[in-house]
């Protein structure tokens, strides 16, 4: 009889099962970590164009508020003191404006940033002492389980006569209750 399965044909099959299982793992969190990074990376550009766009558009509104003001003045004469301070008002209110829409865009990109980093926290990836803990223990359960179908195989007799089998004689622990041929069921 050719012998198919040893204890150490089985443990390196589970080595294998569980190196397989580990490196997939390791992959899937890598491909996880990758993912969540690009997706923080476009959400981080949507809200700096987001926030260029809308500076841009308070700039160009109040230059052209300013540039009315100057042609308003002009056509009436009056560029006197006012004027120096409504100019100057309008300077402020737009160095105002870029502080908050800049203020604003380093808020969104701290939770992005904070979501990001919470995502990543939450994906597993194996470590070298758990992948070493884990083959391990996959080795050893793997020849325990090839030592028992050994073990299993060898209490068969080498020539099986189905007239002489007895359940009991190989260490099964269950009755029969049928008759078996040779034997006294009584």
């Amino acid at each position: 009889m050719c012998e198919v399965i040893s204890a150490t044909t089985m443990m390196y099959l589970s080595l294998a099962t569980t190196a397989v299982g580990v490196y997939a793992q390791s992959e899937t969190a890598k491909s996880q970590k990758a993912n969540i990074r690009n997706q923080q990376e476009h959400e981080r550009e949507e809200v700096s164009e987001a926030a260029e766009e809308e500076l841009g558009q308070r700039i160009r509104a109040s230059r052209e508020r300013r540039a009315r003001a100057r042609v308003a003045a002009g056509e009436s004469g009056a560029l006197g003191a006012s004027f120096a301070a409504s100019i100057n008002q309008s300077l402020s209110d737009e160095n105002m404006d870029a502080a908050l829409i800049s203020k604003k865009a380093a808020f969104a990109q701290r939770g992005i940033d904070d979501r990001a980093n919470t995502a990543l926290s939450q994906i597993r990836s194996p470590s070298a002492l758990e992948a070493g803990l884990k083959l391990a223990g996959a080795g050893v359960s793997g020849y325990k389980t090839g030592l028992g179908i050994q073990t299993l195989r060898d209490s068969v007799p080498k020539t099986f006569d189905p007239k002489t089998f007895d359940p009991v004689a190989i260490g099964s622990s269950t009755t029969s209750t049928l008759p078996v041929p040779g034997r006294s069921n009584a």
